[in-house]
């Protein structure tokens, strides 16, 4: 089976193109950008070109995957080629206009399935993703509906099919009133001449959490969420409504009216019901996961510690060495890095050590103990374990053991070879302590 995406070079298109082909289907993507397409063929195996039409006549699946404001004009470039027999899709935040369009342009016998993943292209697989269907009902009962919802659903895909249009009015409050409202908040700070570094200082959890989401948004892609506002139908509508409550409060605020004030809050509250206690408690974990690793990284101060990039997975190692407003100084090899706090996360000690067997180089130093003969060796290497990286190589009665020993050889490690002199000296003294003696 072919795939054949129109816009599949960069974003949520090259993500599936990645995706469908390592499934095992033939993939052709398309793009403006012939350096580009070449090294995305080079990359994942699949083959480039820059022509939309000869690859939408060679698709069994289309998928239009280019920006919102270009994809009712690619569809109607692409949709009348798609083969008799073939599916025709497309992968937009908006799906009114999508959908329409693909319907009035395509052949007969091509079905339509107009689809909105809920996710970027950062995501590692399907599991646990959702995708949003929105065939019409004339399409519901094709055999490539079936299909393309069973696949999703096998690859671990929350399947949720709906109408075009019930899709933007419930996107154009997901997406475009949360985008509307943090951005209007992003700007308002910046004509109110915020310092927003500074305001943290004095800042409230919410208060940081809200930064930190606005941060998140206005750091985003501009265009896409332009798009977003803008082609979404459903969109003016909820603008209207949003500024409309937005004066209405002011003007309460304005004259003072407290039980006015109240009121509002009360009845908002009273539409959301049991989710304000939801959302008390997730906002309640959002902050307290926060402090938690702000807290452990207090307590790490002094001692080696490893920090994981959250986007890139890069490794930071070394000694932490202190904490500066929202970044942590690390010291490696007498050498200082400073990284912001908000971009890494810190390692829990298994996940250390782990990384460390498998990234770092291991010393060992061999050293040979006797015990009395009765002495269960296993029950020391626990103790033992709870000071040192040490495992037992082996364990020997006979020739050159006095009667009534035993003789176990433990094997010491370290990430550090000066360190292994050290380790050896207080290594003998605890078994000493224990009634074992060196014997090699």
């Amino acid at each position: 089976m072919i795939v054949s995406i129109i816009g599949g070079t960069d974003g949520l298109g090259k993500w599936f193109a990645r995706f469908l082909k390592s499934r095992g289907f033939d993939v052709i993507v398309t793009g403006r950008d012939v350096d580009k397409g070449k090294n995305v063929e080079e990359e994942l195996g699949v083959t480039f070109t820059t022509d939309n039409v000869e690859a939408a006549k060679k698709g069994d699946v289309v998928i239009v995957a280019v920006p919102i404001n270009v994809t009712e004009k690619v569809i109607r470039e692409v949709a009348p080629h798609v083969k008799e027999g073939s599916l025709l899709m497309d992968i937009t935040s908006i799906k009114e206009i999508p959908a329409k369009t693909m319907e009035e342009c395509v052949k007969e016998g091509v079905c339509v399935i107009p689809s909105h993943p809920m996710f970027g292209p950062s995501t590692p697989s399907l599991k646990r993703q959702v995708v949003i269907l929105t065939p019409s009902e004339r399409y519901i009962s094709n055999p490539w509906f079936n299909r393309i919802k069973d696949f999703l659903e096998g690859e671990g895909a929350k399947v949720v099919v709906m109408s075009p249009r019930e899709h933007d009015r419930i996107m154009g409050i997901i997406q475009g009133l949360t985008h509307y409202a943090y951005i209007a908040l992003g700007t308002t700070l910046k004509e109110l001449n915020i310092d927003i570094k500074e305001s943290r200082k004095y800042a409230s959890p919410i208060y940081e959490l809200m930064i930190n989401i606005i941060g998140r948004i206005i750091g985003q892609n501009p265009y896409l969420y332009a798009d977003i506002q803008m082609y979404n139908p459903q969109i003016p509508y909820i603008h209207e409504t949003f500024i409309r409550e937005c004066m209405k409060l002011r003007d309460i605020v304005a004259r003072k009216d407290r039980e006015s004030f109240v009121h509002i809050m009360k009845e908002a509250a009273r539409h959301f019901g049991s989710e304000t206690v939801r959302g008390m408690r997730y906002s309640n974990k959002a902050v307290g996961a926060v402090i938690e690793e702000l807290e452990r990284l207090e307590k790490s101060i002094g001692k080696e510690v490893a920090l994981k990039h959250v986007e890139t997975g890069n490794v930071h190692y070394g000694i932490l060495k202190g904490i500066e407003d929202d970044t942590v100084i690390l010291s490696k090899n007498g050498r200082e890095t400073r990284i912001n706090i908000a971009n890494v996360s810190l390692m829990e000690e298994k996940e250390l050590e782990e990384w460390k067997r498998e990234n770092l180089n291991r010393y060992f130093y061999d050293m040979s103990v006797l015990f009395r003969e009765d002495v269960e060796e296993e029950v020391i290497l626990k103790l033992l374990r709870g000071m040192f990286d040490v495992e037992i190589l082996d364990v020997y009665q006979g020739e050159g053991v006095e009667k009534g020993f035993k003789s176990v050889t433990f094997r010491i490690y370290s990430y550090n070879r000066e360190e292994l002199a050290n380790l050896k000296e207080q290594f003998l003294e605890v078994i000493r302590n224990i009634g074992g003696r060196e014997r090699w």
